[in-house]
């Protein structure tokens, strides 16, 4: 084998040999990025009964800069692209989640500002123009 053959395969074998260092940095980063799924499921999920039980607008809009507020910080406090570790199993929970709070978040201010009434709470429309054809 002469030295330019000799020096190729070396060559190859340091990309090959680099390469695997390079995977081998990637799993070590999907550590945060599993550490980083549990901190965002685990603060949905409690955002989510957090709304769900929200008396009034100003406890449900509280929650909402609250959520957005402490979601920040946790995807500030990881690398950049740890986001891009994680697993397509991980991300289509994290979308589910995401979508559980937003349907809880929108149905909790409906149903704050639009309560439903019971029956026997509503003026009865009938006795009501009754009374004032009498006053007439």
């Amino acid at each position: 084998m002469n030295r330019t053959g000799l020096i190729a395969i070396i060559a190859v074998g340091s990309i090959i040999g680099l390469t695997g260092c390079g995977q081998e940095k990637k799993n070590k980063d999907r550590t945060q990025a599993s550490e980083m799924y549990g901190r965002i499921c685990r603060l949905t999920k409690d955002y989510i009964d957090q709304l769900a039980s929200a008396e009034d607008s100003l406890s449900w809009a509280s929650a909402c800069f609250e959520f957005e507020d402490k979601l920040d910080k946790i995807s500030f406090s990881y690398p950049p692209d740890t986001d891009l570790l994680l697993t397509e199993g991980q991300n289509d929970t994290i979308h589910s989640l995401m979508q559980e709070y937003v349907r809880t978040r929108d149905k909790r201010i409906d149903e704050i500002l639009h309560p439903v009434l019971e029956q026997d709470s509503v003026s009865d429309v009938d006795a009501l123009s009754d009374k004032i054809q009498e006053a007439h």
